[in-house]
């Protein structure tokens, strides 16, 4: 296979694209970065019987759903690329159902169609599989996906946003533990909030749940337990930020300015507080796409100010 000066661009493209692409899941095997299908395709038929009538007329009943076959090509790369693709054959031979994710579907379904091209020694496998799908009604389907796509959005904001600040001050903490004690009002230690089992800690790890589990765009209407899972993460992570906040609200009322201890403490904890309470907003607004993507009930925002 000849590469073209426009094959070699778009593939140093997409490398710069690799951590925005979704991945796809197929039984037990992830595919992501350059291995992502380059095309998805997906479709069917509605079954209509036409009932023709005297003098022309005609009734049409609609009697079910025939999804077409997924069909998707990709690329294996790298030296594990033979190997990868191997799995895939495997699943083929053995025909059980695998379950499918990606492109906004959710699916269990049987491998009917896998082939490969050994190229470049190994190195470079191009991949086509056919996927039988399993009968379907009318589903929402690709408006839920995209709500799950934007939670995943907003869960990898608000962890980066939290992320950076801790990283910012967690240097700062451990310089100045020392010094805490001296500081008049100092409520609660930054290194309590930011140390192993603080709130902070706390509040990054369910973020990183939810990000995991809206990260491929599942369709949430049809994964009732990750969409349990991934409630309950945002509601965790939504009071954990609310306690920060309060923690540190109370902190910069109460920090008497004595000195560099003071001046640190009331620096460090104004950029905690201002984190927490961008990162509330996003999960908020998680929260909401969440509950719409499940026909839940939502009684108000998670994170309230205080």
């Amino acid at each position: 296979m000849a590469f073209s000066l426009s094959t070699i661009e778009t593939a140093i493209g997409s490398i710069g694209r690799l951590s925005a692409s979704a991945p796809v899941q197929i039984g037990g095997l992830v595919l992501t970065g350059m291995e992502v299908p380059d095309r998805i395709r997906d479709g069917g038929q509605q079954q209509v019987v036409v009932h023709r009538l005297p003098g022309g007329g005609r009734v049409l009943d609609a009697v079910g759903n025939d999804p077409s076959r997924l069909e998707l090509e990709g690329r294996f790369l790298g030296p594990t690329a033979f190997a990868r693709s191997q799995m895939l054959k495997q699943m083929r031979i053995a025909g059980k159902p695998v379950s499918f994710s990606g492109a906004g579907l959710t699916l269990t379904v049987k491998i009917a169609e896998f082939s490969c091209d050994y190229q470049q020694k190994g190195i470079v496998i191009p991949y086509r599989l056919v996927l039988e799908q399993p009968a379907q009604g009318a589903s929402t389907s690709g408006v839920t996906s995209s709500l799950s796509s934007l939670i995943g959005d907003d869960a990898a904001n608000a962890i980066s946003g939290v992320t950076d600040a801790v990283n910012d001050v967690a240097t700062v903490a451990g310089n100045i533990t020392g010094e805490l004690g001296t500081v008049v009002g100092q409520i609660t230690p930054i290194a309590d909030m930011v140390g192993a089992g603080g709130v902070f800690t706390k509040i990054q790890d369910d973020l990183t749940v939810a990000g995991g589990l809206s990260g491929a765009a599942v369709n949430l209407a049809s994964a009732p337990e990750s969409a349990a899972s991934l409630v309950s993460s945002l509601e965790s992570a939504g009071s954990g930020l609310i306690t920060a906040i309060s923690q540190t609200g109370a902190n910069l009322e109460g920090i008497d300015l004595n000195g560099a201890a003071g001046l640190s403490t009331l620096t460090q904890n104004a950029e905690l507080h201002v984190s927490s309470a961008q990162s509330g907003a996003l999960v908020n607004r998680a929260y909401a796409n969440a509950v719409t993507a499940t026909d839940g009930t939502q009684n108000g925002p998670i994170v309230t100010a205080h």
